[in-house]
């Protein structure tokens, strides 16, 4: 087995650019979300969402519907290559998670049929979730492996998994990994017809949680095998130590009550890492902040880490970000980093009522020094039942 340096990052999301911007955002608090129209003022406007800055993109949501997703991922590929010491051209598989890709641009081509215009065939021209993955690909000459990973919320996470399972058991020697999606209105009323959508910023675990902020953004990071990074003389920001998936196959939409999935997803990882549960420094959960998945989450952490769960400072991120969807494990991934690197526990912000049936989670209400934060477990559930984890140390612990 080999083990799996971190050595590039790149992340965009309604934070801004960079991992040094989101590692600010992380330290301060910092909140992306905000109010949008999305839907010329129909409910649900003004949505909060976690939106791109345009001086980031330089477009807004409508005018680059045909490549937003590409844009993203594009922009979080070369941040990644550019801070790993790497250009165009390197030998690498690039796996990337996403769920809705560049789906706004269908949605207008659609409607503009539906009107009975001649709809703009450039709009899904890059439709398919793949397509974005293969113009990075092209973009940016990388030779290897091409894959799209399409988990629902937990993409970004089993596109890391499996970068990191193809370096470990030596199948490739250098991966690209991570997740993008570009907000489209269409899911955002998908979303809010499940009731599911908070009209202000979101609250994980709070007594008075009442839904997710959607959000969009790119997170992707250079996976290289520690010979392949030695050998060029790369340094690491940290390692991923294990990873474990499950399906619990339980509903639709909605996580199943007992945690089975995301328990034997911790499980799993923790054996892959070779750690018991008490080793684990933090826990950098999903937490969307609705009903449902909050409580799935923390019966799965209850089952795993026992009594021992109240020693262990945990945080949901989303309330900064929005709920990226395809790209949530990857950004996670991102502030696991930063926690590593920084030795701090980011605060869960907009939790001010921890809901009483949470009894023995720890979420600090201000970022929290750990000098001695060595590793952080960091999950992600999807619809469907996908769930996974992804343990991240610092290289030497």
């Amino acid at each position: 087995m080999h083990d799996v340096w971190i050595t590039g990052v790149g992340i965009i999301s309604a934070l801004g650019s960079g991992l040094d911007e989101h590692a600010r955002a992380l330290r301060e608090g910092r909140s992306g979300l905000g109010p949008h129209e999305l839907f010329g003022g129909r409910e649900p406007d003004p949505c909060v969402c976690g939106i791109v800055p345009r001086k980031d993109l330089a477009a807004g949501i409508d005018e680059s519907a045909r490549d937003r997703a590409d844009r993203l991922l594009d922009h979080a590929v070369k941040q990644a290559l550019s801070e790993a010491g790497l250009g165009p051209g390197v030998e690498a598989d690039i796996i990337a998670g996403t769920t809705l890709s560049n789906m706004h641009g269908g949605s207008l081509y659609y409607r503009d049929i539906r009107r009975g215009a001649e709809g703009d065939i450039s709009l899904v021209r890059h439709f398919i979730p793949s397509a974005p993955v293969e113009f990075v690909a092209r973009a940016n000459a990388i030779t290897g492996r091409h894959c799209a990973v399409c988990s629902a919320c937990a993409s970004a996470s089993a596109a890391l998994g499996q970068a990191f399972r193809r370096i470990a058991h030596g199948r490739c020697a250098r991966a690209v990994a991570g997740g993008f999606d570009a907000l489209s209105p269409f899911v955002v009323a998908g979303f809010n017809s499940l009731r599911l959508v908070s009209p202000s910023p979101s609250r994980p675990f709070d007594r008075d949680r009442d839904g997710l902020n959607p959000g969009e953004g790119a997170a992707m990071l250079v996976l290289e095998s520690k010979d392949a990074a030695l050998k060029r003389g790369a340094r690491p920001l940290a390692r991923i130590a294990g990873f474990g998936e499950a399906l619990e196959a339980y509903h639709y939409t909605r996580a199943d009550p007992e945690g089975s999935g995301l328990a034997a997803s911790f499980r799993k990882a923790l054996q892959s890492a070779g750690i018991s549960p008490h080793e684990v420094g933090h826990l950098h959960l999903h937490g969307t902040g609705t009903h449902a998945n909050d409580r799935s989450e923390y019966v799965a952490c209850r089952k795993v880490f026992g009594e021992k769960l109240a020693a262990i400072p945990a945080c949901s991120t989303k309330p900064l970000t929005g709920h990226t969807f395809g790209a949530a494990g990857a950004v996670n991934a991102v502030f696991s980093i930063v926690s590593i690197r920084d030795r701090f526990v980011p605060a869960t912000r907009f939790c001010t009522n921890m809901d009483p049936e949470f009894e023995g989670l720890e979420l600090p209400s201000q970022p929290q020094d750990r000098p001695g934060l060595c590793t952080v477990a960091s999950s992600a559930l999807g619809f469907g039942g996908e769930a996974s984890v992804l343990i991240f140390s610092k290289v030497g612990a």
